[in-house]
């Protein structure tokens, strides 16, 4: 159609056939038979030994159903180690795998085993269980049909499509709002409290802007524009064939903001984490397949066994552990995915589908509360305040706010596209890494912004991805598309 507008890689053809094939250039890499070894070795890891470690640790009630978190890690580590093996830069798939893997496979294993569920949502419906495990099967089984779906060779019509390159002028013009904005954002909540603890910096968003969706626009437009302006100023510094000493300054100063901005002490773990990938694979991270290997590999032993301990400064200045093991900290508050989806169902047998109004809470999430009262809280609020609990952060995983938005239905639609997009935007990231060191700019940070995606609440994650999104489209070049 003339005059349509695409967000897409310059690069997502290169390297890819229509079925998806990459072209000669790498499959030498993927037959060799000691990448194939090494995914042996992690299949063995994620299917046999950590499973039945976690088993022979647990005690068990007789009841069946934990085996059925089995087939989980069996086949998200089956995909993962076929990913690893296979060699090709998956970003947003090894993502999605991983947070299958860890959170609705090893989670729920443990939790079913020793009848203790995470403490934010207690008295989970044991009779719920098995049904929430076919939810996690069936979002699984048509998310796999929509990897598998042949991509159509790409016929665009005459239009415009955005570029992973950036455009100079629009990219200093981000880093300067990103700054100002920067520098207002740090003067109302304090310098200190950046390094304090996350709890001290919720208090100093609450105390500066009451208004839930106000603040979380204000810390969204606030990091988010830093990085993505710092990523587009590092493929620019990239690109000059002479170095442009007051690019680079620029470039220091930003990265220096989003730094100090984004840290691990104040910072969501999710956040930081996103933004420390996202640079990390702007430099090359991802650059060869042996450095993918290694990095999927050790994604697998962080979310296990780093991530819960990453939330030691979120109460205090000072560090505070609340988990010593693997198993106290599956049955933990950081992995109550599969008690979510035990909630939803739970939620939908009592009062039904919301028929579509959680995701117009999602679409809408901009609007203030004040113009619209009855804007529907975020899913996970939602399913706290239907089982009455204390704690309302809870996550709600994409399968429960399908789920909750329209059964069955919404949940085998919504899975199988996507694994459409998650291929299609994969397949792209591989074609420009046949040819750069990093992917485009949008490609560097959605691949791990997609874990918060995953883990839910969507209402709460719309923001940031707005921002990434917007931010990316602002300081990228248009380029004309003819006819093919």
């Amino acid at each position: 159609m003339a005059g349509s507008v695409g967000v897409v890689s310059e690069r997502d053809t290169l390297g890819v056939d229509g079925g998806g094939a990459i072209a000669a250039t790498s499959r030498h890499d993927w037959r060799t038979l000691p990448a194939w070894l090494l995914a042996t070795w992690v299949a063995i890891a994620m299917i046999v030994v950590l499973p039945l470690g976690l088993v022979s640790a647990t005690p068990s009630d007789g009841r069946p159903v934990w085996v059925v978190a089995l087939s989980v890690t069996t086949i998200s580590g089956l995909r993962y180690a076929w990913i690893i093996a296979d060699g090709r830069r998956r970003l947003h798939e090894m993502s999605f795998w991983v947070f299958v893997y860890v959170f609705l496979g090893l989670a729920p294993l443990v939790q079913l085993r020793t009848q203790q569920n995470p403490g934010t949502t207690p008295r989970i419906d044991p009779a719920l269980n098995q049904p929430a495990m076919v939810v996690v099967l069936v979002g699984i089984a048509a998310f796999c049909v929509g990897l598998g779906l042949a991509m159509p060779r790409r016929s665009w019509s005459p239009g415009w499509t955005v570029s992973d390159t950036p455009h100079m002028w629009r990219t200093v013009m981000l880093a300067a709002f990103a700054l100002a904005l920067d520098a207002y954002f740090i003067s109302r909540v304090g310098v200190g409290t950046l390094f304090s603890s996350r709890g001290d910096f919720l208090l100093a968003l609450q105390g500066n802007w009451a208004e839930t969706s106000v603040a979380a626009m204000i810390s969204a437009f606030t990091g988010m524009t830093l990085l993505v302006a710092f990523i587009a100023m590092v493929n620019l510094v990239r690109r000059q064939q002479t170095r442009e000493w007051p690019l680079i300054a620029l470039t220091v100063v930003v990265g220096a903001a989003l730094a100090i901005t984004i840290n691990p002490l104040s910072s969501a773990r999710y956040v930081f984490g996103t933004v420390a990938l996202a640079v990390a694979a702007t430099f090359g991270l991802f650059a060869t397949a042996k450095r993918f290997r290694g990095i999927a590999i050790l994604w697998v032993v962080v979310l296990i066994v780093a991530f819960p301990l990453a939330d030691a400064f979120r109460y205090s200045s000072t560090a505070e552990f609340k988990s010593g093991s693997v198993v106290e900290s599956l049955t933990s508050p950081d992995f109550d995915a599969f008690a979510q989806i035990n909630n939803t169902l739970l939620y939908v047998d009592n009062h039904g589908i919301t028929n579509g109004n959680q995701a117009a809470g999602v679409l809408l999430f901009w609007v203030p509360r004040r113009f619209w009262p009855e804007k529907p809280s975020d899913t996970g609020i939602l399913l706290s305040e239907s089982r009455r609990y204390d704690f309302g952060n809870l996550s709600a995983p994409i399968w429960s706010e399908l789920f909750i938005n329209g059964g069955w239905l919404a949940l085998v639609v919504g899975m199988l596209g996507l694994g459409w997009l998650v291929r299609s935007r994969d397949n792209g990231i591989e074609g420009s890494l046949q040819n750069a060191r990093a992917p485009g700019i949008i490609d560097c940070v959605l691949p791990f912004y997609l874990m918060i995606l995953l883990r839910g609440s969507l209402l709460q994650a719309m923001s940031y991805l707005l921002v990434i999104v917007g931010s990316t489209i602002f300081v990228s070049r248009w380029k004309r598309v003819a006819p093919r």
